[in-house]
């Protein structure tokens, strides 16, 4: 999870084990919601993240 102050500044890492390469994501999509998933096998509507904030796509 990515936690953003209300500056939007990001102080903590964010790791993917399993992404080998930048090259995998680019040109892909990024969904920002504004809560998190609810990490669980039976997901809630968006992830259980909330409402859509912000979206682009990775360069």
């Amino acid at each position: 999870m990515l936690v953003v102050n209300n500056d939007g500044i990001a102080t903590e890492p964010v790791t993917a084990p399993r992404l080998k390469s930048l090259d995998e994501v680019k040109d892909k999509a990024l969904m920002i919601h504004v809560g998190g998933d609810n990490m669980s096998d039976q997901p809630k509507p968006l992830g259980g993240g909330g409402m859509r904030y912000a979206c682009g796509v990775i360069k």
